[in-house]
């Protein structure tokens, strides 16, 4: 009997032993998961580390655009928020109005927290994360996007001016180090007194670029990003869109700019 009771005891000490060590696995895991879990500041959904990219929209609100384009572009929107932002961009949202110094800065700036279904589901709470995503991301940018009527009918269309604003207090100011993409909604013509795209014939960038405006219409900003151009029919009827993307594509690709792409928007 006390050769069974020693041997017995010996097992109860191994077998707490197993335990302890399985206990002191599992907190040590724990700890290494909540000491390197990315954390996020609370008021721009940003890692604490920084954005990882980011996304600037520059919407123009210089023209009225028929209905069907603006449902199309709140569709586009949508999905580019829903499917294509990645996890830790920032999202800033520029508005192209008739003056330019009062929409220098973005209507709307923060990151994408993620979704649920690109989290680690055994470290993450669904509650959380859809919280994050829906009610303080998506739902606030929704809220800023339907307040741009595109119903006015401006004087002035300053693009050029606001393509250097989006260089300066877009991608300059929040000094992204991963990849710079800028997405356009716009007529792309240009309407100042020094200079007009309305007009029937539009120069060749070439031509432009020669000119004081030309040269004073330089957007260092932007160098290092690229950029798509969602292209919204105005009530002007003056310019082929294929000669105009050449315009934009070689005013661009002089400025650092990859282009993307350059793609009508859908309706009438």
């Amino acid at each position: 009997m006390a050769i069974y009771a020693q041997k017995k005891g010996l097992s109860g000490k191994a077998v707490g032993v197993m335990f302890g060590g399985v206990a002191l696995i599992a907190a040590s895991a724990m700890i290494y998961i909540n000491f390197t879990r990315e954390t996020f500041d609370k008021e721009t959904l940003c890692p604490s580390t920084g954005p990882k990219g980011q996304y600037v929209v520059l919407i123009d609100n210089t023209s009225p655009f028929p209905f069907t384009q603006k449902v199309a572009l709140g569709q586009r929107l949508k999905t580019m928020v829903t499917e294509e932002l990645p996890e830790g961009y920032l999202l800033s949202v520029f508005l192209l109005g008739e003056d330019f110094k009062s929409n220098e800065k973005p209507l709307f700036e923060r990151c994408n927290p993620g979704q649920w279904k690109d989290r680690n589901q055994q470290t993450s709470n669904k509650k959380f994360v859809d919280r994050d995503f829906n009610q303080k991301f998506v739902k606030p940018f929704d809220d800023i996007v339907h307040k741009i009527s595109l119903e006015e009918r401006s004087k002035n269309s300053p693009i050029f001016q606001m393509l250097q604003l989006v260089g300066i207090n877009g991608f300059e100011r929040a000094h992204v180090s991963g990849e710079r993409r800028l997405v356009i909604y716009s007529d792309m013509l240009a309407n100042m007194p020094e200079f007009s795209m309305y007009k029937a014939s539009l120069p060749q960038y070439a031509e432009f670029r020669k000119t004081a405006y030309g040269q004073n219409a330089a957007a260092p900003g932007l160098s290092g990003s690229s950029v798509t151009i969602n292209l919204l029919a105005a009530d002007h009827k003056m310019l082929q869109s294929n000669k105009l993307a050449l315009f934009w594509e070689q005013y661009f690709q002089d400025n650092g700019v990859s282009v993307e792409g350059f793609s009508r928007v859908e309706g009438l």
